[in-house]
């Protein structure tokens, strides 16, 4: 529908609004805290969440599922249980990020990258762990953005780290509560397979409703044009931006991982390279709404552009049937003296009939040539 004028400000200013939220979130996404520091050296954010630790250990035929507050309460859980799984919420806590480090033997710079959440997807192996990242989803009244997912590989245990509560792995904490599936019998490194699959499974719904956005705002744009569904497609061509901007790099890093022998075993290895299939079918999907969305604006511009050319054409035949009618009333207007059929009894309705025969013969010459 067109937007009234009365809230045409309003739509100007509430776009302006998310445009200065999405580029004040990308300028956070990129500028890293470490800058001038020495490697290893662990930055917390100012604005950072406050950090709470989860543990998920589990076996083949039982789980454990606890609040850390203590490192040490971590020593138990490692021995007793095949899998640990560590969440960590939130990295306000410095002194909890070392302690975690030294407890699973994290290299010093996978941890500096662990606070540093401008990262893009990578695998990094360091000696008897591997270090992931992996840009998690999210899609809210702003549009589409990311969070850095941290997740270090060992050999009984991994270790994930999000900047703030919230994430995509409910699903796979509930297959590990209730033992579907396979990972309650797999490994720690099956493990982090489920975790990045969680995530980039997470895409798929965002970008299928932008498509479905974009199918529908196509029939809009051809029947009803409007300034709204223009700002709306360019809002959602720059989430498809984003989207390639995260998934790219994450489809080399999924490529990388098939390649780490040492921790995928050969059970595993098919898994990793299904979850690179998923992220070459979500770059296609990315490619094709995107060219739509541009292929969306030049068609609102062209419609936009035959609109106002009717609406011109309709404006000039009306001038243009007027034309005549105004040069006989003038004409007749004229206020001479001698003039014939001044004084003609049916003068009048002469002229309004001759008015109305010349528009009528305009209308129909128009109409046979086909601009009406």
């Amino acid at each position: 529908m067109n937007v009234p004028g009365a809230e045409f400000p309003k739509l100007i200013k509430n776009l302006m609004r998310q445009a200065r939220v999405a580029r004040r979130r990308s300028a956070r996404a990129h500028l890293p805290l470490n800058l001038n520091t020495p490697p290893g050296t662990i930055v917390v954010a100012q604005d950072a969440h406050p950090t709470t630790v989860t543990a998920f250990a589990f076996g083949p035929d039982r789980c454990e599922e606890r609040t850390i507050t203590d490192v040490a309460q971590l020593d138990a859980l490692g021995s007793d249980w095949p899998v640990v799984w560590v969440n960590v919420d939130g990295l306000a806590d410095a002194a909890m990020i070392r302690a975690l480090g030294q407890r699973f033997e994290i290299h010093p710079l996978a941890l500096e990258d662990v606070t540093d959440t401008t990262q893009r997807a990578k695998v990094e192996p360091y000696g008897e762990t591997t270090f992931i990242v992996v840009p998690m989803p999210h899609d809210d009244e702003h549009g589409f953005w990311t969070e850095q997912l941290a997740i270090v590989v060992g050999p009984r245990f991994v270790v994930t780290f999000q900047g703030q509560p919230g994430d995509c792995l409910d699903e796979l904490r509930d297959r590990i509560r209730q033992g579907r599936g396979r990972v309650r019998r797999a490994n720690a490194a099956y493990l982090s397979y489920a975790i990045c699959d969680a995530v980039i499974d997470a895409y798929f719904p965002i970008v299928t409703a932008i498509s479905e956005r974009l199918e529908q705002l196509e029939e809009m744009v051809l029947s009803r044009p409007s300034a709204r569904q223009l700002y709306e497609i360019r809002r959602m061509r720059g989430s498809m931006l984003r989207i390639r901007r995260a998934a790219m790099p994450l489809r080399d890093a999924m490529s990388a991982i098939i390649m780490l022998d040492r921790v995928f075993d050969p059970d595993t290895r098919p898994y990793l390279r299904d979850l690179n299939d998923h992220v070459a079918r979500l770059l296609d999907q990315v490619e094709m709404d995107r060219y739509l969305a541009n292929d969306l604006i030049e068609m609102y511009m062209t419609t936009i552009n035959i609109r106002l050319g009717e609406t011109s054409k309709v404006l000039t035949i009306i001038a243009t049937i007027f034309m005549p009618l105004s040069f006989i009333a003038g004409v007749y207007g004229m206020n001479f003296h001698e003039m014939p059929e001044l004084t003609w009894p049916w003068g009048y309705w002469y002229a309004l009939a001759l008015m109305a025969l010349t528009a009528l013969g305009l209308v129909a010459y128009f109409w046979r040539k086909g601009w009406l």
